[in-house]
């Protein structure tokens, strides 16, 4: 049985990660080179992760706000946060992104059985941007690779 909460939240997780899609494409937009590849990857994990719970919506009967508004306010944020310091936006993300974890359980605890797998394909997204930004800082030449493994999607990552 769904709570109003799981609801609310799932929406709203929902369309921030098309805000993120948003934010990373502005940035990437202003951005030269590798930086605005690894940008438009970050972009492409954030779509992802919304296409992954999207099914949920409709099974609950959400509707959320359009993409249209949801990227352009994206965008905005982006704007705000410009220049773009490249070492200080990876520390920030390494600094920050981990305490989004307990968020990301809590929906999963929140969420039905039926929902589960999309709820940690959701979850899973968070964990590789952690993992490219400590091998980003860390000067990785494959830093990348936690998130194009997470847009070969679970079943394409398996094959291999």
């Amino acid at each position: 049985m769904d709570q109003p909460d799981y609801r609310d939240t799932l929406c709203r997780y929902f369309e921030e990660e098309i805000e993120g899609e948003g934010y990373f494409l502005e940035l990437a937009e202003r951005s030269s080179g590798e930086e605005a590849e690894k940008l438009r990857l970050l972009a492409a994990v954030e779509r992802e992760a919304a296409n992954a719970v999207a099914p949920l919506l409709d099974r609950h009967g959400l509707v959320p706000r359009p993409d249209a508004e949801l990227l352009a306010s994206g965008r905005r944020q982006a704007q705000k946060a410009l220049p773009l310091d490249w070492a200080a936006f990876i520390d920030d993300m390494e600094r920050r992104y981990p305490d989004y974890m307990p968020a990301f359980a809590l929906l999963e605890r929140l969420g039905p059985d039926e929902d589960q797998p999309a709820l940690r394909r959701l979850t899973e997204h968070e964990v590789e941007v952690i993992d490219f930004a400590g091998r980003e800082r860390a000067g990785d030449p494959a830093s990348t690779a936690p998130l194009l493994r997470y847009l070969e999607g679970p079943a394409r990552a398996q094959l291999k």
